[in-house]
């Protein structure tokens, strides 16, 4: 693949790049041009409006996207086509969104649909009923019709597990895109969808994003309309889109953020840009638990520049945390949310967590770690983790924007860890570093944006 193809070239040309040296690289090259593959969200929705198409038409052109995509690039877990279908042409043209259809992390509860979180303990889990963000979704007029890839209950920085396999990078096939909404980014990236869902505990929607060039958001927390069974919210986890556009990820967020207004006033469909001029905090490399990769640090000085040459101020800041201090208490913290794992894996298949099977041998020693940690030891790290916030408070008192990394590298090979492997220190601190950026914001509860300055050197605008 050339260094600089352009995006519209590698979306018109995504099925034979993506499946080369694949079986399905001749049905690929023998298929038609895909004439709406350049259309976003509100572009489809537009040409719907003016019948140019049906929306059962524009179902199966998304279905014929995925038969042909995913074979190579593994971003599905199951699919929604018959219940799709069956909505084409009763959703109302007048929707933000008239019909087009979406695919959902397969992390979030969808009446009628299997919710497997990528794991065999799942592989049964069927919910009734949506949760308040799908209804969101669904009102606003998209048509879900399946749902992506993630690591094994977002338990890892690679999107991988045991039941559906490895999801690739479809710029580099050797590549992940990191975790845990990477199915969702690989089919905005590769252009079977433009718009899809993702949830965001430490990074998820803006990791995977950066690592394919295109856009993700995490939004405020409690912003959301709720994504939990009960109607709660997680402390750190966010629902919201991944989109190969800005307006389309408005669109969407004007459609899901919790109307209420309750926490938030709703800020509803933002159309176009502001005009005011900004102070941006550029954040400095410190080094702690790994490096930055000089090809990262390159986009964030051309992200930086292009600020400066927009009318933005643009001035040198400090990472306001400790990453060493935050990884530890990450560690604690995940510990309390996978405690009780154990005693139920064990129910359910009488057998000790090891041999159980009905976890990978990485999550299932990751709990048996994570068992060593005392509920002081959990209260400790969540405490710390609860110190962010004000850190944060602190230097948007000084900056309006932080610009910063996503991550220390651009993205991980597909097979440097899997879910074969049993956790060890060596792993933690792999994850961690990943995490570096990203995941205090999850507990600072700011949103976050990712955005790039080109394909391969992704930044991000963390506000």
């Amino acid at each position: 693949m050339p260094k600089y193809l352009h995006r519209r070239d590698f979306l018109r040309n995504s099925v034979a790049a993506a499946t080369a040296g694949f079986a399905g690289l001749t049905r690929a090259q023998s298929l038609k041009h895909d004439e709406l593959i350049d259309e976003d969200a509100l572009g489809l929705a537009a040409r719907l409006r003016a019948r140019e198409f049906s929306q059962a038409e524009l179902v199966d052109i998304f279905i014929r996207r995925v038969e042909v995509m995913n074979p190579a690039l593994n971003f599905m877990t199951n699919n929604a086509f018959d219940r799709a279908r069956k909505a084409a042409g009763t959703i109302p043209l007048d929707t933000r969104f008239a019909g087009v259809p979406i695919l959902m992390k397969d992390m979030i509860d969808i009446g009628g649909l299997r919710r497997t979180d990528g794991s065999r303990l799942m592989l049964e889990n069927r919910p009734e009923r949506n949760v308040a963000y799908v209804d969101g979704v669904e009102s606003a007029g998209l048509n879900i019709f399946g749902q992506t890839n993630v690591p094994e209950m977002a338990s890892f920085v690679i999107t991988n597990n045991d039941v559906f396999g490895a999801t690739r990078n479809p710029w580099n096939l050797d590549y992940s895109v990191f975790s845990s909404s990477g199915g969702s980014a690989v089919a905005v990236a590769a252009g079977v969808v433009p718009i899809a869902h993702g949830t965001d505990g430490a990074g998820s929607t803006r990791l995977p994003p950066s690592a394919t060039g295109i856009f993700g958001m995490k939004p405020s927390r409690l912003r959301m309309r709720s994504g939990e069974a009960g109607g709660g919210h997680d402390m750190a986890k966010t629902n919201q889109m991944i989109s190969r556009t800005v307006r389309d990820n408005a669109a969407a967020m004007a459609e899901t953020e919790d109307p209420s207004g309750k926490i938030f006033a709703p800020v509803g469909f933002v159309e176009g840009p502001s005009t005011r001029r900004l102070k941006v905090g550029l954040i400095s490399p410190d080094g702690a638990l790994m490096k930055t990769d000089p090809e990262v640090l390159n986009a964030q000085q051309k992200a930086a520049r292009l600020m400066e040459n927009l009318g933005h101020t643009v001035e040198e800041t400090p990472w306001p945390v400790d990453a060493e201090a935050v990884a530890d208490a990450y560690q604690k913290f995940f510990a309390g949310k996978v405690g009780a794992l154990k005693s139920a894996v064990e129910t359910a298949s009488g057998k000790p967590l090891m041999e159980s099977g009905l976890l990978t041998p990485l999550l299932a020693s990751n709990i048996l770690s994570s068992a060593a940690f005392t509920a002081e030891d959990i209260a400790e790290g969540t405490a710390y983790l609860n110190k962010i916030e004000p850190l944060f408070e602190a230097i948007f008192k000084k900056f309006d924007v932080l610009l910063g990394p996503v991550a220390p590298v651009v993205a991980p090979p597909l097979f440097e860890h899997t879910p074969q492997e049993l956790w060890t220190d060596e792993i933690a601190n792999y994850v961690s570093a990943r995490l570096k950026y990203t995941s205090p914001i999850n507990f600072a509860g700011c949103p976050a944006t990712v955005s790039y300055t080109h394909l391969t050197l992704p930044t991000i605008y963390s506000v």
